[in-house]
C-alpha cells in the first residue's frame, strides 16, 4: 500500500509542486503583503496550475515511458490507470481556473489558464525532442505558470520590477536546468530518436549551457536596486561560487550532478525574493 503511494508522489515530481507552491505563497504573503482572502481568486488560480503541473507530469511520464525503462531510477506503473488519473488532473484544474475566472472575471485569464494543458501537451509530445524549442517552452511555462495568479488576482498589486525578477529568475534558470538535463539524458534520448540540441552536439550544447550559466551572475545585476547592499553581495557571492561549481561539472561532465545543482540555485532563488 505505501509502495504505490510513494511512487504515485515520484510521478507526480512532488518536489517540483512543493517548490511552486512555496513560491506562490512567498510571494502572496511576503512581497504583495496581501492578507487572504477568498474572493480574489488567487489560491483557485495557484491550485489550478499546480494541478496542470501535475497533469503535466503524468503525462511525461506516460509519454516517455519505454524510454525511461532504462534508467536506473525507473518508476514502473500502469499506464491505463494514470492515464485515468491525469485526466482526473485535468478536469479539476480547469474547475479550478474556471472558479477563478468567475472570481476575477477576467476574460483574459480563460485564454491563460487553457494555454497551459495545451502547451504542456505540446511540449511533451514534440517539442521536447527538438533542439532548444522544448527547453525554451518549457521555461516559458514556468514563468507563465507564477505569472497567472499574480497577474489575475483580483486586488493583487506587485511592482512591476519585482514581477520582472520572478519571472526572468523562474525562466533563465529553468532554461538551463533543462539544458543540463538534455546532457544528462543523452544515452536515453538517441536511443528513442529525440533530436535534442545534445544528441546533435554534445560539445555546442555544453558550451551554450557554460555561457548561460557564466552570465548569471551578470544577469543578476539589472536587479541590484531591488536588493539591500548586504542581501544583494550575499547573492552575488552564491551565485558566483554556483557559477564556478557549475562550470566544473559541465567541463568535466558530471551532468547528473549539474542538473542536482541547478536545482538548488533555483530554490536558493525562491527564498531570495523574501529580501525584495
Amino acid at each position: 500500500m505505501i509502495q504505490p503511494l510513494i511512487n504515485f508522489f515520484k510521478i507526480i515530481r512532488w518536489k517540483n509542486v512543493l517548490i511552486y507552491l512555496l513560491l506562490q505563497f512567498l510571494v502572496y504573503f511576503v512581497v504583495v503583503k496581501k492578507d487572504f482572502s477568498w474572493t480574489d481568486g488567487w489560491f483557485f488560480l495557484v491550485l489550478s496550475i499546480t494541478f496542470f503541473g501535475i497533469f503535466g507530469n503524468i503525462q511525461n511520464n506516460l509519454a516517455d515511458y519505454e524510454k525511461d525503462r532504462q534508467k536506473k531510477d525507473f518508476v514502473s506503473f500502469n499506464q491505463t490507470a494514470y492515464l485515468i488519473v491525469m485526466l482526473l488532473f485535468l478536469v479539476v484544474a480547469f474547475v479550478l481556473g474556471f472558479t477563478g475566472f468567475y472570481l476575477t472575471f477576467q476574460p483574459d485569464l480563460l485564454y491563460a489558464v487553457i494555454s497551459v494543458p495545451v502547451l504542456l501537451s505540446f511540449y511533451n509530445y514534440y517539442l521536447k525532442k527538438t533542439p532548444l524549442a522544448g527547453n525554451i517552452l518549457i521555461a516559458f511555462v514556468t514563468a507563465f505558470a507564477i505569472y497567472i495568479p499574480l497577474a489575475f488576482g483580483k486586488n493583487i498589486t506587485i511592482d512591476r520590477h519585482i514581477f520582472e525578477l520572478l519571472l526572468g529568475m523562474a525562466f533563465w534558470l529553468t532554461l538551463i536546468r533543462e539544458l543540463a538535463k538534455d546532457l544528462e539524458d543523452i544515452p536515453f534520448d538517441q536511443k528513442a530518436g529525440y533530436k535534442t540540441l545534445p544528441v546533435l552536439s554534445e560539445n555546442l550544447s555544453r558550451y551554450v549551457l557554460l555561457i548561460l550559466t557564466l552570465l548569471t551572475p551578470v544577469w543578476l545585476f539589472y536587479f541590484r536596486t531591488y536588493f539591500t547592499g548586504k542581501v544583494f553581495d550575499i547573492l552575488l557571492i552564491i551565485s558566483v561560487l554556483f557559477t564556478i561549481v557549475a562550470f566544473y561539472t559541465i567541463y568535466r561532465k558530471h551532468d547528473e550532478r549539474t542538473t542536482q545543482l541547478f536545482k538548488l540555485w533555483m530554490l536558493i532563488g525562491i527564498f531570495s525574493v523574501v529580501f525584495l
